[in-house]
C-alpha cells in the first residue's frame, strides 16, 4: 500500500467512504483530513499533504475558491474534483487554474487513475525542480569560473586556426599550449559538427553578424568528446574590418547530461526504465491521429499482476520491486522493438502494440505476453507465478480518445482477472458488470450487518476409522436478490477494504458458538477456520480468539486455524502463529504445494498438519504426475510428524490411492459437500462417515498425534 496524506472536502460522509474505498482498492493506504467549511480549510492547508480531493459545492463553499485560495498560497499540491455535477465551463476554469482533474461521483473508477496520475505529475515536477536548480547551481559556478578566468578563451584567425588559448582551454581539452596553437578549430571539432559551426563562422567574418552561440561537440587530444557551449565575438580594426574572433568555451557536458536525465525522468518510469503513464499517453494520442487520418485500427492493452499484493505481503516490497523489474523485462523481451511497453503505476502496465489491425492480432500479442511467463519469476530463493490479467480494448471500436480507450482496456482486465482467463477484450456488458461490482461491495458491508452470512460446515474424516471427527467452517453470503454467493465472489473484495478483520471475527465466533452448541448436544467435533495474510498482520488476534474460546468454555485444542501456504511467509505470521499454538490452538497449512517453498518454515513454526491442495488430489487417481506429487507430499508430512490431511477428495478410487499411501484425513464430495448446521447434524447420525461412539476417541488422538513443539 502507498501511504498518502489526503485533504478531502466533503459535507456527506457516505461519498468521502467511497472515496477512501476507491483509493485503498487502487493500493493507495490514504490518512484522509476531511473538512467542509472554508475556516477549516484555510487551517488545514498549513500541514503538509499528498493531495486534495474537492466536491465542488459545499454548504458554504465550493471548489474553485479553494482552489484559488491554494494557488494565492503558491501551495503544489494536486487538486481533483469528485463532484455530483460539474457544468463544463465550471470544469474548464478549474482546469485553467491547475486543478489536476475533474471527476463524477459516479464514476469513480476514474479516481485511481487521476490521482496516479496526479501524484506522477507532481514528482515529475518536484523532480524538474529540483533538476532545475542543479543546473542554476552550474550555470552559477561556470558563472564564477568565466569571470575568475578559469573559462576556456581561445583567439582565431580568419583562416580559422588558433591565434591564442587560455590555459582553462589546455586544460578542458587536455592538449599542452604549444601544440594546440599549431591547430585549426576543425581539428578539434567533432567530424559531425564542422560544418554547422564553419557556416556561422564564414558568415560572422563575411560581416553578416558580429556575434553567435553554438553547442557543438570537441575532441580532446585522447578522443574522448567535450560538449561545449561556444560564444564567439567577432574583433574589428578602427575601419571595422574582421581581425580575428574571441571564443569563450563553456564545458557543458554535465549539464547535457542533466537535460537527458531530466528528460528521460519526465518520461520514464524509475524503478523499471520503462516509458510512465505521461509518455505513454502521449503515444496512444498520436496513434489515435494517426489511425483517425488513416482510417486505421490498433489495439491497446492494460494489464496488472495477479499475485502481486501477495508478494508484497508475504516477501516485502523489496522483493517486490524486483518483481517488477523482471515482469518489465520479460515484456520488453516478448514484444517487438517498435512495441510501446509502459509501466502505468504500481503493478499496472501498459503495450501499444504495433500492426494490430484487428482485435485478432491484437489477441495473438497478449497470447505472446501470457507465453512469455510460463517459467516462474527468481525472488531469492523463492519461484514466483506472477500471473497476468490483460484488457484488450481496439481503436476506433471500442473507444475514439485516449481516456475512453484506457477505460475499456481496465474494465476488461479486471473482467480477464475476475474470470481467471488470462485476458478479455472489451465489450459493453463489462461496464454494466463493473458497476454491478462496485454496488456488491457495498451491500457486503451491510451483509454483515444484516445477518445475511452463513456457515456451512464440511466434515473431516479419518481414514482409519472412517468416521468423522471434526469440521471445516466455510462462509457463504445469502444475498436477498441474487441469492447464495459463493465466498471467491466476496472474500476478494473483502480483503481490499477494511471488512476483513470484521468477517474473521464473525466466522470465529459464529463458528466457535456451533461448536459449543454441537459439544453440549454431545457431538465432539473439532473446528477448522480460515485466516487470510492480512488476518495474520492483526497483532489482536490471538487475544480475540483467546477471549472466544474462553466465552464459549471450549478448550483451545478444539480450534484449528488454516492458513494458506503463501500466508505462513507474511512477516507477521511468525509471532501470531506461535501465539496461537502457545495457546493450544492447532495450526493447519491449507493448499499446500500451490504456494511458495515454504519447507524451512514447517521445519521452525509450531505447525499441526498439511492439506494437500484438491488441485492435486482431484486426478491423482487416473493422474500419475499428481500422484508423484501426493506420495512425497504424505511423506515429507509424517517425517515432520505433521498430521496430513487430503482435500477434493470426489470418488471412492481417490479415497482408496490416499489410503494405500498413507494419509491421516480427507474431505470432499465423496464424503460429504459443506452443510448448514441442522443439515450436518442429519448428515453426522445417517451417513456411514458419521459420527460414531469413537469419533470423540478419534478426534482426540489426532489431536494427541500432532507434532508437539
Amino acid at each position: 500500500m502507498i501511504p498518502i496524506n489526503v485533504l478531502m472536502l466533503e459535507d456527506r460522509a457516505p461519498d468521502a467512504e467511497l472515496v477512501m474505498h476507491e483509493l485503498k482498492v487502487a493500493g493507495y493506504d490514504a490518512e484522509v483530513t476531511r473538512v467542509d467549511n472554508k475556516a477549516d480549510y484555510l487551517q488545514q492547508l498549513g500541514s503538509s499533504y499528498d493531495l486534495i480531493l474537492a466536491d465542488y459545492n459545499l454548504p458554504q463553499f465550493d471548489a474553485i475558491s479553494a482552489l484559488k485560495l491554494l494557488n494565492e498560497r503558491d501551495i503544489d499540491v494536486p487538486f481533483i474534483i469528485v463532484s455530483g455535477s460539474i457544468g463544463e465551463d465550471v470544469a474548464v476554469e478549474a482546469i485553467h487554474m491547475g486543478a489536476a482533474d475533474y471527476l463524477l461521483k459516479d464514476r469513480l473508477t476514474r479516481l485511481a487513475p487521476a490521482v496516479t496520475k496526479a501524484l506522477d505529475q507532481k514528482t515529475m515536477r518536484d523532480a524538474k525542480r529540483a533538476t532545475e536548480e542543479r543546473l542554476r547551481e552550474s550555470q552559477e559556478r561556470f558563472q564564477r569560473v568565466f569571470e575568475e578566468g578559469s573559462v576556456g578563451i581561445a583567439l582565431v584567425g580568419s583562416d580559422y586556426r588558433f591565434i591564442e588559448v587560455n590555459d582553462a582551454f589546455c586544460q578542458m581539452l587536455e592538449y599542452e599550449h604549444d601544440d594546440i596553437v599549431k591547430l585549426g578549430i576543425e581539428d578539434i571539432t567533432h567530424p559531425d559538427d564542422i560544418d554547422p559551426a564553419a557556416d556561422l563562422s564564414r558568415q560572422m567574418f563575411a560581416g553578416q553578424n558580429d556575434a553567435y552561440r553554438i553547442e557543438k561537440r570537441y575532441l580532446k587530444k585522447t578522443g574522448d568528446v567535450v560538449w561545449v557551449q561556444v560564444s564567439v565575438s567577432l574583433v574589428k580594426d578602427k575601419e571595422g574590418k574582421p581581425l580575428y574572433s574571441i571564443g569563450v568555451v563553456q564545458d557543458v557536458t554535465e549539464r547535457r547530461k542533466a537535460e537527458k536525465e531530466l528528460e528521460f525522468l519526465a518520461l520514464h518510469d524509475a524503478l523499471t526504465e520503462l516509458p510512465n503513464r505521461t509518455l505513454f499517453t502521449d503515444r496512444l494520442s498520436h496513434a489515435i491521429v494517426t489511425g483517425t487520418r488513416d482510417s486505421s485500427s490498433f489495439g491497446v492493452l492494460v494489464m496488472d499482476m495477479d499475485r502481486f499484493k501477495e508478494v508484497n505481503d508475504s516477501l516485502g516490497h523489496q522483493a517486490g520491486d524486483l518483481l517488477l523489474q523482471q515482469m518489465a523485462e520479460r515484456l520488453r523481451l516478448a514484444l517487438r522493438q517498435a512495441d510501446t511497453v509502459a509501466r502505468l503505476g504500481g503493478d499496472e502496465f501498459g503495450v501499444l502494440p504495433t500492426n494490430t489491425t484487428s482485435a485478432e492480432l491484437t489477441i495473438v500479442t497478449a497470447r505472446k505476453i501470457l507465453a512469455s511467463l510460463d517459467l516462474p519469476f527468481a525472488i531469492g530463493e523463492a519461484r514466483i507465478d506472477a500471473g497476468l490479467s490483460i484488457g484488450i480494448a481496439q481503436f476506433p471500436e471500442h473507444g475514439r480518445d485516449v481516456e475512453t480507450l484506457l477505460r475499456h482496456a481496465d474494465v476488461a482486465m479486471y473482467v480477464a482477472k475476475r474470470n481467471k482467463t488470462g485476458l478479455a477484450i472489451y465489450s459493453q456488458e463489462h461496464d454494466e458488470h463493473s458497476a454491478g461490482r462496485l454496488a456488491l461491495m457495498t451491500e457486503l458491508r451491510q451483509a454483515i450487518r444484516n445477518q445475511q452470512l452463513e456457515l456451512h460446515y464440511m466434515p473431516k474424516v479419518d481414514f482409519r476409522t472412517r468416521r468423522t471427527y471434526g469440521v471445516e467452517a466455510l462462509v457463504r453470503w445469502r444475498h436477498p436478490v441474487r441469492g447464495l454467493i459463493p465466498p471467491d465472489q466476496f472474500i476478494p473484495m473483502a480483503e481490499q477494504t477494511d471488512l476483513l478483520s470484521s468477517l474473521a471475527r464473525w466466522v470465529l465466533e459464529t463458528s466457535l458458538k456451533q461448536l459449543d452448541a454441537w459439544r453440549r448436544a454431545g457431538l465432539e467435533l473439532s473446528m477448522a477456520v480460515n485466516l487470510s495474510a492480512a488476518n495474520l498482520h492483526e497483532a489482536s488476534l490471538p487475544e480475540m480468539i483467546r477471549d472466544l474460546l474462553a466465552k464459549y468454555k471450549l478448550d483451545p485444542s478444539a480450534l484449528t486455524v488454516e492458513i494458506t501456504e503463501s500466508a505462513i511467509m507474511v512477516a507477521q505470521a511468525d509471532r501470531t502463529v506461535r501465539r496461537l499454538s502457545d495457546m493450544g490452538v492447532g495450526v493447519s497449512i491449507d493448499d499446500f504445494g500451490t504456494g511458495y517453498s515454504a519447507l524451512s518454515y514447517l521445519k521452525t513454526l509450531p505447525v499441526d498438519e498439511i492439506k494437500i491442495d484438491r488441485s492435486f488430489v482431484r486426478d491423482m487417481a487416473v493422474n500419475p504426475d499428481d500422484a508423484a506429487i501426493v506420495q512425497p507430499t504424505i511423506d515429507l508430512g509424517h517425517n515432520l510428524r505433521l498430521r496430513v490431511t487430503a482435500e477434493g477428495v470426489e470418488d471412492e478410487d481417490t479415497w482408496l490411492v490416499l489410503e494405500s499411501l498413507g494419509c491421516d484425513a480427507a474431505q470432499g464430495f465423496y464424503i460429504s459437500e459443506a452443510l448448514l448446521p441442522a443439515e450436518l447434524e442429519v448428515w453426522l447420525k445417517q451417513s456411514a462417515w458419521g459420527i460414531g461412539a469413537e469419533t470423540g476417541e478419534s478426534a482426540a488422538r489426532l489431536r494427541g498425534e500432532a507434532r508437539v513443539r
